[in-house]
């Protein structure tokens, strides 16, 4: 292990310790007046997180609009763009489970870095590939599945590291706010990825994001990280993943939500997969389209999330968990019967409220709901729940082939609402959540 690492076993300070220590400044924060959207901020620890989120995501959206748009190109094919945005989930469906068994026994810290050491190195493998003018589609598929598979070891770590970073009044805000960073770059990093595809390129569009992968380790080694040594010693990380499931059978509540948690990723989710028609097909636009309509929905996102991180001890977490999900399914519906360009962007930022909101919201309640020692084998559950994403976006692109991407939508949307409105009734338990 690194000294870096080892160092920080122990380190100087809380990691939630607040930036200034005056009793009354750590109150407030960094602002002259308390704004409780920010509060998470003001915590060293999750500072360094935040900032490293706001890389990540920059990166990842310029990545989505080339990803899509290079396969469009190369095959025109409605099932491959299913396809290839369906590899970006399928490995948090194989390695999720051993992942988050893992998170809970190694250095966080450690597993954070060799995770993003892998997705950067595939950067630098594609951008040889479009520089060489070699690539095909195929390249495409073991990129995204590589670089999802590291992605998936590192996500339930990220997640359950946030109760170590803020106290637990702050939790909801730091989840929200996680989005926020999130989605920050999801309102200019589409449109900056569909301009730099159509003037510039492939090459250069990578090139860019492999740097926001640098900014990305930078600040996962600023983060002052505890780690318990014994963790690592116990029992097999079989029988980790076993205890885990078996902790699952005895808590109604973290069940219902991550049973919640899969129904928008089934039928919901694949409507980003579908967008490429939308923009080529349906609207007759290039990549500048794509980008302006991956960028309503960050519009949506931004707002829904500062809204969440702003509720602070807020009551009736469970009763807006149900309106977000049904809201999600019914503004996809109507974005899928719309023909005004105007108007589907307006339903695509109504489908960016209700789908971050229902993220942030079940995020927040299984990490207020789940003991920290079970923290990273729920929340790799949690990141299981995109493991079947898939198979609704294949079952999107298939019907989409056949019958249109409008039509299949259509489908998509309406059978999230109904689901969402289903496992609410039949789990009082959850809808009941404050």
């Amino acid at each position: 292990m690194p000294d870096t690492l080892r160092k920080e076993a122990i380190p100087e300070t809380l990691p939630h310790e607040p930036l200034v220590g005056a009793p009354d400044t750590a109150r407030r924060g960094l602002l002259p007046f308390h704004l409780t959207t920010f509060d998470s901020l003001q915590h060293r620890g999750y500072l360094y997180m935040w900032i490293g989120i706001l890389f990540t995501s920059a990166g990842a959206w310029m990545e989505q609009v080339a990803i899509s748009w290079l396969v469009y190109e190369l095959t025109g094919s409605a099932l491959l763009l299913g396809a290839v945005n369906g590899m970006r989930a399928l490995p948090f469906l194989f390695l999720g489970p051993v992942a988050g068994a893992i998170a809970d026994r190694l250095h966080p810290k450690l597993l954070m870095l060799w995770s993003q050491y892998i997705i950067l190195g595939l950067y630098v493998a594609l951008v040889a590939l479009l520089a060489l003018d070699v690539l095909e589609v195929w390249h495409l598929f073991v990129f995204t599945f590589g670089a999802s598979a590291a992605w998936s070891f590192n996500q339930p770590v990220r997640q359950a590291l946030i109760p170590a970073l803020v106290p637990r009044e702050h939790l909801m805000n730091a989840v929200a706010l996680q989005s926020v960073g999130f989605n920050l770059t999801r309102i200019i990093g589409p449109g900056v990825g569909g301009v730099l595809m159509a003037t510039v390129g492939g090459g250069w569009t990578f090139f860019l994001v492999t740097l926001t992968w640098v900014g990305v380790i930078g600040t996962t080694y600023l983060i002052p990280v505890t780690y318990d040594a014994s963790l690592g010693k116990r029992g097999t990380v079989w029988n980790d993943m076993i205890d885990g499931f078996a902790y699952l059978r005895t808590n109604t509540v973290v069940f219902g939500l991550l049973a919640l948690a899969l129904i928008p990723m089934l039928f919901a989710m694949p409507y980003m997969s579908l967008l490429p028609l939308f923009a080529g097909d349906v609207f007759h636009m290039d990549a500048r389209g794509l980008g302006e309509l991956l960028t309503a929905t960050g519009v949506g996102a931004i707002a829904s999330t500062l809204t969440v991180a702003s509720l602070g001890k807020f009551r009736g977490k469970g009763a807006l968990l149900a309106i977000s999900g049904v809201g999600m399914g019914v503004s996809i519906l109507f974005f899928s019967l719309s023909t005004s360009y105007p108007l589907s962007l307006a339903l695509l930022v109504l489908v960016g409220m209700f789908q971050m909101a229902y993220l942030s919201l079940t995020n927040t309640l299984l990490q207020l709901a789940t003991p920290q020692e079970y923290l990273g084998r729920v929340m790799s559950i949690f990141m299981l729940d995109r493991g079947l994403m898939p198979l609704g976006s294949m079952a999107a692109g298939a019907i989409a082939e056949v019958l249109g991407a409008p039509f299949a939508l259509a489908i998509m949307g309406g059978a999230c609402a109904v689901f969402v409105a289903i496992g609410i009734v039949v789990m009082p338990s959850v809808r009941r959540l404050d």
